[in-house]
């Protein structure tokens, strides 16, 4: 049985799906990359010492919709609401033309600037085509980039869990853009069933899991997980595995293969990985392992790839990032 459930969780609205009551998709919906999306912002501040601005591009999403700009970044003409000659003259209450560089970070808001790249946006017109748009939108509006919405995310969690259930959520809002979409969706009752959403589907031990560096499998192997700034490392260990020939250690590596594909979904590990099985002898059993690899690996929403096993008998990976990791997003240290 498949259920999906949005609640706030880790103060971050999130969906859970749950196959067999075991974690299987992970969304941090306000947790989303928007670098390189385009707006029309607000102005909201000058900081005459800085030579900058704060700009409001997103009026519904608080303090993390509001980002630095550098005023010499900014061309007089992405000024939509008023001619000037010189980004100095700018003041609060204008509206402007921006591009999201660098997504906040901890304590630092998120880098804006004027200078408009569309290589990697979709948007089929020119810096032209893109300014006279922009004059016909209202402020706070995302001209083109990335705008999931919870229905699509919805959407996208069924695609990979399959028939549900139910959709589930204690959040209002959440509930009626779901209707309002056509999804179908159960609103929790806390009154009414005594009981917090969280405690009632036991989410916090169903993700325990995801913030520990040892994750252990069925068999009593586990794996270790670590990551750094430039790449991520898994490391298969048998535990305390007595039997050794390989094709108990492919058995225990598909086990292992499987697991750590769900941990590099549900902490959303982008970039380089490196996961370290347990040695084979066998060439074949490599081989083997690495087609089931792939296998799994098919329909990565992320474009999860398998580059190579190295002479050390590490396999390589690569994965695209579309939002912050779980551990950029929560602080684990805190808990």
């Amino acid at each position: 049985m498949s259920e999906i459930i949005i609640t706030r969780w880790h103060e971050h609205l999130s969906l859970i799906g749950l196959i067999d009551n075991k974690v299987e998709v992970l969304d941090i919906l306000d947790s989303v990359d928007r670098t390189g999306n385009i707006y029309v912002g607000r102005v909201d501040n000058l900081v005459s010492n800085l030579n900058a601005a704060f700009v409001r591009f997103d009026v519904n999403s608080g303090k993390h919709g509001i980002g630095f700009l550098p005023l010499k970044s900014l061309p007089p003409e992405y000024v939509l609401n008023r001619q000037i000659t010189s980004s100095s003259e700018l003041r609060p209450g204008d509206i402007v033309l921006v591009q999201l560089k660098v997504e906040e970070q901890k304590m630092k808001q998120a880098r804006l600037s004027g200078k408009i790249d569309l290589k990697d946006v979709p948007f089929s017109g020119d810096l032209d085509d893109l300014l006279r748009i922009a004059k016909t939108r209202s402020e706070h509006q995302l001209i083109c980039g990335t705008d999931c919405s919870i229905s699509e995310s919805v959407k996208s969690a069924i695609e990979i869990v399959g028939d549900i259930a139910s959709v589930t959520t204690d959040v209002n809002d959440v509930y009626d853009e779901l209707m309002g979409n056509g999804i179908d969706c159960t609103l929790y009752n806390e009154e009414e069933k005594r009981i917090p959403l969280q405690i009632f589907y036991s989410l916090t031990s169903k993700t325990d899991d995801l913030f520990k560096k040892k994750v252990w499998l069925d068999s009593g192997a586990f794996l270790i997980i670590e990551q750094t700034e430039t790449l991520n490392l898994i490391d298969v260990n048998s535990g305390k595995a007595i039997k050794k020939s390989d094709e108990f250690f492919l058995k225990l590596n598909k086990e292992a293969a499987l697991e750590a594909y769900r941990q590099i979904r549900l902490r959303n590990l982008s970039g380089m990985i490196l996961i370290d099985f347990v040695s084979m002898k066998k060439k074949e059993k490599n081989e083997e392992l690495i087609q089931y690899i792939k296998e799994i690996i098919a329909s990565d929403p992320m474009n999860l790839s398998y580059i190579d096993l190295t002479g050390l008998g590490i396999m390589e990976f690569t994965r695209q990032k579309s939002k912050k990791s779980l551990r950029e997003t929560i602080d684990i240290k805190n808990m």
